[in-house]
């Protein structure tokens, strides 16, 4: 068996890939609809703004792909997956891109999967390999097809407005922005979020700009300071019309149990659905913990599909 750097000039390495991405998600999470061939080699080729690089591997057997690694690079935090074939599990592959990926990191501090089906078998695959669960998660799914958009008409909570944009945050709404975004941390098992300044800010829209991602963020606006005091993001990717994934959302301790979490969500719901018709579901993950959100997505038409583990392990 041969491990190595993925070659996206080579004709036959990405659509091996893929397939191993397919295949195991169609094994390991039945019921929910895979991405295409097409869609996962060209995602390979874009930039993202979460991540400095990628690292990808492959493991190849007598040409065929049977295992694949995929570990995005943050400054100090590795995170990303290692997946072989279902027809080729237990034959000790899963290990070797493992002890192949680990000298690729760089000097990262940690490798983190952040998507391990709670009580599968690679849960107890990564235990073994000296990765401990740090975190538990709910995945919750809004298939646009089953929900009545009348459920996302609310009532503005009063002496509150709603602002939205793509890209930049407004300069006069900038400095609380970060600070409402700062108040994540608050949240059960809040992860490794940044302790987010007003450059920060400025920082990742830049790199969602340079990635041609479409951020898109709904505010709550105190009337009576002028300040964002809730924020919710969504970022669209151009290789995935029909899909995405919904990122932060977060209310200012003083303005918690006013609605408020819901009725930016719904805003972004309808906003999102007047401009891009096409988008048909969208996934979230939240804390296990944090219930009062689980029941704000459920409100809102979002359903529990599965239940995952972060595991992390020192690099």
């Amino acid at each position: 068996m041969e491990i190595k750097l993925l070659d996206l000039d080579d004709d036959a390495e990405p659509r091996g890939y893929a397939d191993v991405r397919i295949a195991a998600q169609t094994v390991d999470r039945p019921g929910e609809q895979a991405s295409s061939q097409e869609q996962i080699i060209e995602s390979l080729r874009e930039a993202s703004p979460d991540f400095s690089e990628f690292i990808r591997l492959v493991a190849l057997r007598a040409g065929e792909v049977v295992g694949i690694a995929s570990v995005g690079l943050r400054e100090r935090l590795a995170i990303g997956s290692i997946t072989v074939h279902p027809r080729y599990r237990r034959q000790g592959i899963g290990t070797a891109l493992l002890e192949a990926l680990l000298p690729e990191l760089r000097g990262r501090e940690a490798l983190e999967n952040r998507a391990v089906v709670k009580g599968s078998a690679g849960e107890h695959w990564a235990l073994a390999r000296g990765f401990h669960v740090t975190a538990s998660r709910v995945v919750q799914r809004l298939t646009v097809a089953d929900v009545e958009p009348d459920s996302w008409e609310l009532t503005a909570p009063a002496g509150y407005r709603v602002e939205q944009w793509i890209g930049e945050a407004p300069e006069h709404l900038l400095v609380s922005v970060a600070s409402t975004r700062r108040a994540i941390h608050d949240a059960p098992d809040p992860g490794r979020d940044p302790e987010w300044t007003p450059e920060l800010v400025r920082a990742e829209e830049a790199e969602d700009q340079a990635a041609d991602v479409e951020h898109r963020v709904v505010v709550a606006v105190e009337e009576a300071t002028g300040r964002v005091v809730a924020f919710t993001n969504v970022r669209l990717y151009p290789n995935d019309v029909e899909h995405t994934v919904w990122h932060d959302t977060v209310v200012a301790p003083l303005h918690r149990g006013r609605g408020l979490a819901r009725w930016v969500k719904a805003h972004m719901l309808r906003w999102l659905l007047a401009d891009k018709p096409e988008l048909a579901r969208i996934d979230t993950g939240t804390a296990s913990a944090n219930s009062p959100m689980i029941r704000v997505n459920e409100a809102l038409g979002f359903v529990t599909t599965r239940e995952v583990v972060v595991v992390s392990r020192s690099v």
